[in-house]
C-alpha cells in the first residue's frame, strides 16, 4: 500500500492508495450553532465530503448528490462557498485559505459528481 501525504493546499502526492479520493486538506468550517470558525480535515470521497477534527479521524459526512455548491457572497469572509445538500434545511459554510485553493475544492466537488452521475442515476451538483 503506498503511502500518500497532503500538501498545506490540499492537493495529493503519491495518489494511489485510494482512487476514489479526489482531495483532502484543511479547511474551515462555520459552526452550526456559534457561527465560529473552525479548521477540519476534509476528504472528498466520491460523492461524501467527509470532514472531522483531524487527519486520521473525518467522521462526520455531507451527502454531494444534488447538493448546490456556491460561491459565498460575503465582504468579511473571503474564500468562503457554501454546499446545501439535497433535500436539506442545512447550509455547510466552508472557507479556504486562498482563492485558488477555494476554486480547487469547488471544482473538485463538481468534478467528483460528474464522474458519478455518468451512466447511473446519480445527479452533478449545481455550482455557482
Amino acid at each position: 500500500m503506498a503511502e500518500e501525504s497532503a500538501t498545506s493546499n490540499g492537493s495529493l502526492r503519491n495518489f494511489t492508495t485510494h482512487e476514489s479520493t479526489s482531495k483532502r486538506g484543511w479547511l474551515f468550517k462555520r459552526s452550526h450553532f456559534t457561527h465560529r470558525w473552525k479548521p477540519a480535515w476534509f476528504v472528498l470521497h466520491e460523492t461524501q465530503l467527509m470532514y472531522g477534527k483531524n487527519e486520521t479521524a473525518p467522521l462526520k459526512k455531507i451527502n454531494l448528490i444534488g447538493a448546490q455548491v456556491k460561491e459565498a457572497d460575503s465582504s468579511d469572509q473571503e474564500y468562503m462557498w457554501t454546499v446545501t445538500p439535497l433535500d436539506s434545511r442545512r447550509t455547510f459554510f466552508l472557507r479556504a485559505g486562498s482563492e485558488v485553493e477555494q476554486q480547487e475544492w469547488m471544482e473538485a466537488v463538481a468534478e467528483v459528481l460528474m464522474k458519478f452521475s455518468k451512466g447511473g442515476s446519480y445527479h452533478a451538483c449545481t455550482v455557482q
